[in-house]
C-alpha cells in the first residue's frame, strides 16, 4: 500500500533499483448485505472502529492502515495466517471483519462487495526490485516485466 506518488517502504538492502509494474486502487471488503455495501466510496477514517480480519500476507495490515489514518484503531476481531483470497473473503463473507484489498481482487466475488477507499487516497503497487545487473535472464527478465507494463 502506498500513495500514488510515494515510493514503497523496503526495507534497506542496500541499492535496489525499483520498477513500478502495476498499480491499481484499494477497496474495502465487505460482506454483502453490510450497512456500508451500497456507498459509492469510503473514508478509511470512518472505519477505525469497525472489526477487521489482520491478514498480513492477503490483505494491507493494519499496522500500515493505523499509520495512514493517524488512528490507533482497526481493531482485530481474528488473524488469517494463510495467503488465500478467496480464504479470506470466505471469512469476510461469515460476517468476522473487513479487509482492505485491490480492488480487482475482489470485484465480483460472491458475497462481497468492494467499496472504493477514497480517503486517503492509497493504491496497491507492484513493483520489481534489483540491484544493478549486467546482461544475462534476471535482466532480460526485468526489460520484459517493465514492457509490459
Amino acid at each position: 500500500m502506498a500513495a500514488p506518488a510515494d515510493p514503497l517502504h523496503l526495507p534497506d538492502a542496500g541499492p535496489l533499483t525499483t520498477t513500478a509494474l502495476a498499480e491499481q486502487p484499494l477497496a474495502v471488503a465487505l460482506p454483502t448485505g453490510h450497512p456500508l455495501a451500497d456507498r459509492a466510496g469510503l473514508r478509511l477514517a470512518d472505519l477505525a472502529d469497525a472489526q477487521w480480519i489482520e491478514a498480513p500476507d492477503t490483505a494491507v495490515p493494519l499496522a500500515q492502515l493505523r499509520a495512514a489514518s493517524g488512528s490507533d484503531g482497526y481493531r482485530t476481531s481474528l488473524r488469517y495466517e494463510g495467503t488465500d483470497v478467496r480464504g479470506l473473503t470466505a471469512l469476510i463473507t461469515a460476517g468476522h471483519g473487513l479487509a482492505l484489498l485491490p480492488h480487482q481482487a475482489v470485484d465480483d466475488l460472491p458475497g462481497i462487495h468492494a467499496v472504493p477507499l477514497r480517503t486517503p487516497r492509497l493504491v496497491h503497487r507492484t513493483e520489481a526490485l534489483h540491484h544493478e545487473m549486467p546482461d544475462g535472464p534476471t535482466a532480460r527478465l526485468a526489460a520484459a516485466l517493465v514492457a509490459a507494463s
